[in-house]
């Protein structure tokens, strides 16, 4: 039985034996504190944590009155936290004259080389606020696993997304494979210290992101893919014969949330239907990275896809080189710039017409190409 599931006085006899008081939690390091996860039920929301370095755990029950008597957590804003927010699938957009867009993706849970990196580009401000203006971060999926502040880094998404929202400007976090994997219960690239959370909260990984959180209800509203001025942000890409098959993006993240998302039962799913098998195997938008093979794409393929989503541009994550690269005339641009390491990282910088890799010094270095591979 999990500390969440243990009646109450089961639960005064383990705040007695495991749980930190809220004085002693003040004094502990944030980055020791892995949370909040605030879980609905019948009787309201509970906030839940784990200290994974003392390996002990809390919950309470979580209003907006209670939030404020809650530890120091990095990231975490209860006052950007709406507990009635609205979750459900946003129909696609195609954005025109954005003026300047941002993008980089494959964090996985390295926080800080995240926040540096929108730090010097002019994303963010030194107290991880949102001065981007009416500008487009596009975070192209891949924050879970590997690194060890993936919890950390969500809510600063969620964060800069409420705030960008407000002052005009938007933030795209589309879902990429490790989101999905997370969300379907494969934990195989989870960081050791999230075992800790998990044995502490008696939950299985997946159980943090169900769909009765708030984070899980957040992930299970976020698009696959985005199209921002003719460019689509895709995390793995758009294979051809995926676009044979569906061409049109928002039909795309459409049957990604209808079917695939939460799928009781995927291997019926997938048994059932070529189209969804496409959808969630390797030459589908999560996983392709025939980009960056000669031997599966060609620039005569570029040019199909391209006519067949009537895009000019496709930006990706998933496939990790050591800096922002642009293929095909910058008409495929590579995003996944290795943050994962921890040491080292690029944005893209679409801005006046112009493609830039963003470094993390703040350095603006024009985007060349190669025409072929």
């Amino acid at each position: 039985m999990g500390l969440l599931n243990a009646p109450p006085l089961l639960c005064l006899m383990l705040s007695l034996s495991l749980v930190l008081s809220a004085a002693a939690a003040d004094t502990v390091p944030p980055a020791a504190l892995d949370g909040p996860y605030l879980f609905y039920g019948e009787e309201g929301v509970i906030a839940c944590w784990a200290n994974t370095e003392e390996r002990t755990a809390e919950q309470q029950a979580y209003t907006a009155a209670t939030a404020t008597t809650l530890p120091h957590f990095t990231t975490f804003r209860p006052e950007l936290v709406d507990l009635d927010r609205d979750f459900s699938p946003l129909p696609a957009k195609h954005y025109m004259g954005v003026s300047k867009i941002v993008a980089l993706s494959d964090i996985h849970g390295q926080f800080e080389t995240g926040r540096k990196l929108l730090l010097a580009n002019g994303v963010i401000d030194q107290d991880n606020n949102w001065s981007f203006g009416t500008g487009h971060l596009v975070v192209v999926g891949d924050i879970f696993d590997r690194g060890d502040q993936v919890t950390e880094t969500l809510w600063l998404i969620h964060n800069l997304q409420v705030q960008a929202t407000a002052a005009g400007g938007t933030v795209h976090f589309l879902l990429g494979n490790h989101e999905t994997m997370v969300l379907e219960g494969d934990d195989r690239y989870l960081n050791a210290k999230y075992l800790i959370t998990t044995s502490l909260l008696g939950k299985f990984y997946h159980e943090l992101y169900g769909p009765d959180t708030y984070l899980g209800r957040w992930l299970r509203s976020l698009p696959l893919a985005v199209e921002i001025n003719g460019t689509v942000f895709i995390h793995g890409g758009l294979s051809r014969e995926l676009v044979r098959e569906v061409s049109d993006i928002g039909r795309i993240n459409q049957l990604y949330h209808d079917y695939l998302i939460d799928a009781e039962d995927m291997n019926e799913v997938l048994s059932g239907s070529p189209r969804m098998n496409l959808l969630h195997g390797r030459l589908g938008p999560l996983w392709y990275r025939g980009y960056f093979s000669k031997n599966t794409f060609t620039e005569r393929d570029l040019e199909y896809v391209l006519r067949k989503t009537s895009a000019d541009r496709i930006v990706v994550g998933h496939t990790s080189f050591t800096a922002v690269q642009g293929f095909y005339n910058n008409r495929i641009i590579a995003v996944d710039s290795s943050i994962k390491f921890g040491s080292l990282g690029e944005v893209l910088i679409l801005e006046d017409g112009g493609a830039y890799r963003g470094t993390i010094t703040g350095d603006r270095i024009p985007l060349t190409t190669e025409t072929t591979k």
